[in-house]
Order: C-alpha cells, then structure tokens, then sequence
C-alpha cells in the first residue's frame, strides 16, 4: 500500500491526523482519535459508503498509512507522532509546514520511499514532469492507456492502475508543488505538470553557498532534492522506459522544468544569465526555446 493506492490516503486526512497530535507529546488514545476523526454520521453508518470508500475504513486506512510514511507510531493503546517527524510541529502555525518538510524528506529519498513502500510515488510524479503543460490533461480520465503508451507494462511500478489511484497522485502532486488544477470540481477539471513552489522551495538550499551557480549545477542540485528532475535517478529510470532523454542527448530541459524556472524569472524569485564562453542549457517553452548558462539567485 502507498499514498497513491490508498484511497483514503490523500493529503487532507494525514494532515488532519498528524494535527490533532502535534500539541501533545504523549499522543492520543486512540479510541478517542478515531472519534475525533470519524463524523458521527459515518461511525453510526457501519459499512454504508460515501464517495465510493466504507465509512469504517477511513480511520484505519488513513492511521495505516500514517504509519508506514513514519508520521505516526503506536505504543499499547496511544497514538503519537514520533520524534524525527515532530521537528517543530508543536509551534502555533508550524504544524502544516513540518509535515510537508516531513513528507518531502521521505518520499524524495530513494532508501526512505523504499522502506515505507512509496518507491511508486516518485517514479509516477517523473513521468508527469515529462508531460507539457501546454497540453493540460484530464482529472477524470484514466491514464492506463497513456502510461502503457509511453512505459510499456512496467508503467505499473507507477502504482497508476486505475482512475482513482490516479486522482490520489495527482492531489499529492499538487500538495507538494508539482501540479496545477484548473475547472470546477464538478464539471472539466484538468491537470498540467507545475513544479514551481516545489523548484521554489528548494532556493535556499540549492543557493545556500553562492548566489549563482552554472545552470547544470543548478539542475544537478535540483535532482538531488527532488530526484524527479533531469538527471534525477527517478527521472533516469522513465527516461530508459521510454527510451527518450531529451536532457541526456540535447541539454534540453522538459517544458515542464523550464516553463516553471520562466515563472520563477518572472515572479523575480531567480535570474537567467547567458554567457559566451559558459556551456548553456536549453530551455524549451514548447513555442520558442532559450539557451541559459547561470541561473541566479533574486532577492533576499
């Protein structure tokens, strides 16, 4: 089981449990944390469903994945965050941050995501990076036939087998910075691949030692946070699936990577510098395509 084929599994829910132990060192028990998270309409429900997942799973699916990711862990009748995912997260306002951080250092880690079986996460999240957000792509439509297309019938190391475990990626692709929605929930709703915040987040470490760095540094270092980015050992492993490497052959990042660095340009977060005598890298915005040698550091 993992984040993605966990239906109850989806950012809010885990949040909502990693909250309401953050203020208590001790834990919960967990009776009482079940009740908390469980409405009463469903615990007197029994087995009825809603939205297509039993009501009394939602606890238990929700804990048991909490569990794996190492954001919570039992001991006799209590529930409690253990130390390494508590870092902070008792401090008013700090909660939501230290489980990002959390989550980010675990499913990013290739040794992490093993152990706690998530190895799925990143590999489907470097095939959508791959995706050109000039072509947003449907929510509610499955992407089987897309993957086997692209990865043969290992697109099933990506976990997405099915329509649901697709929406649950997507969800934490947009937690965590990757991807965009667009439209209503109820009606068209489509996805395209936007790795801005996460590429923003990362700022401060990537220039942690110098306000400037050579772009294949910096897409290097990129890599090495979020291994879903060109030369990324996730973003390695799709790219042998599909045989295509446009970074590898050409020095050509994805639309995906560029269009987002553009963004970043644009919001004065970071600078493009092209210099002779340098080797450049080669954006591509899909309708034009840009060579960049450095890329700085803006603002504070």
């Amino acid at each position: 089981m993992s984040i993605i084929t966990t239906a109850q599994a989806v950012p809010s829910r885990l949040f909502t449990l990693y909250a309401s132990l953050a203020s208590s060192p001790s834990g919960e028990l967990r009776e009482r944390l079940e009740q908390w998270s469980t409405p009463p309409s469903l615990r007197t429900r029994g087995g009825s469903e809603e939205d297509g997942e039993a009501a009394t799973t939602l606890f238990t699916n929700t804990l048991s994945e909490a569990r794996r990711l190492g954001l919570v862990e039992e001991n006799d009748d209590r529930i409690l965050i253990p130390a390494e995912a508590r870092a902070g997260a008792g401090k008013k306002g700090a909660g939501e941050e230290q489980f990002r951080d959390y989550l980010l250092r675990t499913l990013f880690d290739p040794v992490r995501a093993a152990e706690s079986q998530q190895g799925g996460f990143m590999l489907a999240l470097a095939w959508f990076l791959t995706l050109s957000p000039l072509v947003p792509i449907s929510f509610a439509e499955a992407p089987q036939n897309r993957l086997r297309a692209a990865l043969g019938e290992e697109f099933r190391q990506t976990e997405m087998t099915s329509l649901h475990r697709y929406q649950n990626f997507l969800y934490w692709a947009r937690y965590l910075g990757f991807a965009t929605f667009f439209g209503a929930a109820d009606g068209e709703r489509r996805v395209i691949p936007n790795p801005m915040r996460a590429i923003s987040a990362a700022l401060s470490t990537l220039f942690a030692e110098s306000s400037e760095l050579a772009a294949a540094e910096f897409i290097g270092k990129l890599a090495a946070i979020y291994p879903v980015f060109e030369t990324g050992s996730a973003r390695q492993q799709i790219e042998k699936l599909t045989g295509h490497s446009p970074f590898g052959s050409e020095g050509k990042l994805s639309p995906a990577t560029s269009i987002a660095l553009q963004r970043l340009v644009d919001a004065q977060e970071i600078g493009f510098v092209t210099r002779a005598d340098a080797p450049p890298l080669l954006l591509d915005f899909g309708v034009r395509t840009e060579r960049v040698t450095h890329i700085t550091k803006k603002g504070s």
